[in-house]
């Protein structure tokens, strides 16, 4: 029985963080079914549901742990700035700076893991997905979060130390990334050509040619304008999404500590 505790325990803290979010994840969920261009099968949300619980728990309950022990040997806060988890106007102003760096890394992160083959092979995780939803908002690889500690973790250990992030931020993220994934049509109006809105997002993970290696960015568009990545689409455009010649059917297999693609699966 012991040997079950700890990953009992684990899914449990998985779904105790996720739960403030799950009323937003269920209302876009609902709204798929009535405002979805392409309708997303039941089976399919109950799927990526299980997987992004397991595979969280697994990351955040094994994985991590042992990577956080490397935090002792790197040096951290260079910038010297006091970061509080109380949200005065100066804190306000400072954490919306953390999510600008934030957003930085996470876009220069997710370039290398389209254009680097060995880090392509576990964002394919994300990808495979053949009409992305926001069910599949966390549909990663398990092991992903070895690649996203040193390419963003570290850099901000360096910069800003390793500060205790208050749930406000911790929910700028969540929400961006279940929001962004959502299966749905309706834009956002000026926020269009802002932020990183679920129309703005489907290009990504579109699989259009004239759409590949577009819009890589987490909550703004400015890095996709300042770095030439940027594809803003047209009202009407609502593209099929995934990746050419995949099947569900070898799912199993890309989830893999190391996972198995084919010849026409290695880059994208």
């Amino acid at each position: 029985m012991d040997i079950f505790r700890p990953i009992l325990e684990a899914v449990l803290n998985t779904l105790g963080s996720l739960a403030p979010f799950a009323p937003l994840l269920a209302l876009c969920i609902a709204a798929e079914k009535f405002w979805a261009k392409y309708p997303v099968s039941n089976k399919t949300i109950a799927i990526n549901l299980i997987y992004v619980v397991c595979a969280m728990a697994l990351a955040h309950g094994w994985v991590l742990p042992w990577l956080f022990k490397l935090n002792a040997f790197i040096p951290q806060n260079l910038w010297h700035i006091e970061l509080h988890a109380a949200l005065t106007w100066r804190d306000v102003l400072l954490w919306l700076g953390y999510l600008v760096l934030y957003d930085f890394l996470y876009y220069w992160f997710h370039r290398l893991q389209h254009i680097v083959p060995w880090l392509w092979r576990y964002h394919f995780v994300h990808h495979s997905e053949e009409n992305i939803s926001a069910a599949a908002f966390a549909r990663h690889h398990w092991l992903e979060e070895v690649w996203r500690y040193a390419f963003m973790t570290v850099p901000l250990l360096v910069i800003v130390g390793n500060p205790q992030v208050p749930f406000a931020v911790v929910s700028v993220i969540v929400t961006f990334a279940i929001l962004m994934h959502w299966n749905t049509p309706i834009g956002f109006g000026p926020l269009e050509r802002v932020f990183i809105t679920p129309r703005y997002h489907r290009i990504h993970h579109s699989i259009e040619e004239q759409h590949m290696n577009r819009n890589f960015g987490a909550f703004l568009q400015l890095w996709d304008w300042l770095f030439k990545t940027r594809y803003v689409p047209r009202p009407d455009e609502f593209p099929s999404t995934g990746v050419r010649g995949y099947s569900d059917r070898h799912f199993l297999r890309y989830i893999l500590p190391v996972p198995l693609l084919g010849k026409g699966e290695v880059s994208r």
